[in-house]
């Protein structure tokens, strides 16, 4: 059921902000479009916004400055493109109201900040699934998550490696199961994610699990790097 909340959560969302819409004169179909379109700003914010940093908090303004200006625009180039296509160009520009910056930010927290904090709230009460299941070479595998040390990406295939030494080939892409697989998996390569309560060893530039030595490329570098501090520090 967890999985499909956010799903819910921002349908409704784009419900809620189509009625708020309707108040200002929209119908209720057009409004509905535009709301559907709020949700690119929506869901880059929800994406953005954990990751941003303000233990250098120069460069952590710096970068929510950065993020705000780009859901800003995003929103507009969206609204706009949204507007011409519900009412053409001939009806009149688009209420002063979605036009305002700060109405547009606080109409997106007001929807990212619930969200956040009730992931959160499941998170603690219901942190990982018992089991996982996929196919590996026409069989069904069901694991425990737990006993999955890291996923490996190899050209068109990928593995799943066990605790117990097996390893298990799958056509499903790295990308699809870091989204399956819970909070105890980070991805630190686009190669790879791992388990990192199976770590043996962390190092700044690369990670120790199941034998295995693995890179931490650049690009995940510092997500990382706060994601393994968090588990240590806790």
């Amino acid at each position: 059921m967890k999985q499909f909340l956010p799903v819910v959560w921002w349908l409704s969302a784009a419900l809620v902000i189509a009625l708020v819409l309707t108040g200002l004169g929209y119908l209720f179909a057009d409004a509905l479009l535009l709301g559907v379109l709020f949700l690119p700003g929506m869901l880059t914010a929800r994406y953005f916004v954990p990751q941003l940093s303000f233990e250098r908090r120069r460069e952590g303004i710096l970068n929510a400055v950065y993020l705000a200006l780009a859901i800003l625009g995003i929103e507009y180039l969206s609204l706009m493109l949204g507007h011409a296509v519900a009412l053409g160009t001939g009806e009149g520009g688009m209420p002063g109201l979605l036009l305002n910056p700060p109405f547009i930010l606080l109409l997106l927290t007001a929807f990212i900040a619930p969200e956040m904090a009730l992931e959160n709230h499941l998170e603690r009460r219901c942190p990982y699934a018992p089991s996982i299941s996929f196919v590996s070479d026409r069989r069904k595998i069901t694991l425990d998550p737990a006993e999955i040390l890291y996923v490996e990406s190899n050209d068109s295939e990928v593995w799943i490696h066990t605790a117990e030494g097996g390893a298990y080939r799958t056509k499903t892409r790295i990308s699809q199961w870091e989204t399956q697989l819970d909070s105890r998996f980070l991805r630190i390569h686009r190669s790879f994610i791992v388990n990192t309560a199976r770590l043996d060893r962390c190092c700044p530039g690369h990670v120790e699990i199941g034998g295995m030595t693995i890179e931490i490329s650049r690009k995940y570098r510092e997500a990382a790097r706060q994601r393994l501090k968090t588990a240590a520090d806790a």
